[in-house]
């Protein structure tokens, strides 16, 4: 609150905050406009009519060294925008749940994710070849997904919103091979039935595989590397890459999840690649030539301001932009 007051350069007393925290004073007109310019808020967002309920715990993936400071900005930026997103849907009168249920398969072992994998392969038409893009995949199947601007310590988070609104969050500055896995490892979190029994580390383990599995199954890698390699050529692994859209790094882990290459060979692997500056730049260079990028929000707010359900300017609030082009017909 101190901090707070300081912002508005003591336009709003730390007492007076307190009190509007405890909805015991509505501020004026003024005291809203610099608190939202303290805040680096638009003024709209204290009036946003969608409240979002999170009405199961977040899945939160995370590195020891992202702060309490940096979850707490990274929560209220998710929720921020998952109002943003709930309330572009109001607005176009679109109620979109997530209704695919694969409730029947209780996942505690690798071979339970191979089973989920198989069905949604199957149930969305989607073979064994490479998915071209997997945020546009899943938002067409009814999910969510939320780009934020979060430090690299942040891999993602899957929210509920309801029970049948998954939100996937993403970092929005990685690789797109990184994405597209943290992508599978949220979705995993949404549509997997865990064993009550495992450890939140398990389930993680779970999702990880469930991923991989997803980006390059276990039928492909056999396929083109048979039941055992004793040798691997970076060519023909930096063309898995390009072509699926999976990192080096978990191709590797999958050749050795499946048992095709050993856990000495792995080892050796990593060993050599943090020795040597030349194979780890080539291990860390993205080379996938598709995108992963959420279009389905801002095509909504585009969808609702050419219908006049909202003025420019709310676009531009909502968006979290200071311009918007268009092609008028007259």
């Amino acid at each position: 609150m101190d901090e707070l007051s300081k912002r508005t350069n003591g336009e709003v007393s730390k007492p007076n905050i307190s009190k509007y925290e405890a909805g015991k004073m509505m501020p004026s007109s003024k005291v809203h406009i610099a608190l939202a310019k303290a805040l680096g808020m638009d003024f709209d967002y204290f009036f946003r009519p969608v409240t979002v309920q999170i009405t199961r715990p977040a899945d939160y993936r995370k590195k020891a060294k992202l702060t309490k400071g940096d979850e707490y900005a990274i929560n209220e930026e998710v929720k921020d925008k998952a109002e943003r997103y709930l309330e572009i849907e109001d607005t176009l009168g679109i109620s979109m749940t997530f209704d695919y249920d694969l409730s029947d398969i209780v996942v505690s072992t690798r071979q339970d994710v191979k089973r989920v994998v198989a069905r949604i392969r199957k149930d969305w038409n989607l073979g064994l070849g490479p998915i071209s893009n997997i945020i546009d995949l899943l938002e067409s199947h009814g999910l969510r997904v939320i780009e934020i601007e979060a430090p690299d310590a942040f891999d993602g988070m899957c929210i509920f919103v309801g029970e049948k609104k998954p939100v996937l969050v993403l970092n929005k500055h990685y690789t797109v091979e990184r994405k597209r896995f943290n992508t599978l490892h949220e979705f995993g979190h949404s549509v997997m039935r865990m064993d009550d029994s495992l450890s939140q580390k398990e389930k993680e383990s779970l999702c990880h595989y469930f991923a991989g599995e997803m980006l390059l199954s276990s039928e492909v890698l056999h396929q083109v590397f048979g039941t055992r390699i004793n040798k691997v050529f970076l060519n023909e692994i930096g063309h898995l890459q390009t072509q699926f859209g999976i990192s080096i790094d978990a191709i590797f882990h999958r050749l050795k999840d499946e048992g095709i290459m050993s856990d000495v060979f792995y080892r050796e692997f990593c060993i050599k690649k943090n020795t040597s500056p030349k194979l780890k730049a080539w291990a860390n260079t993205s080379t996938y030539l598709g995108e992963e990028t959420s279009y389905r929000f801002s095509r909504m707010v585009y969808r609702a301001l050419a219908e006049n359900l909202i003025s420019e300017e709310k676009a531009n609030e909502i968006l979290g932009t200071n311009e918007i082009s268009y092609i008028d017909n007259k």
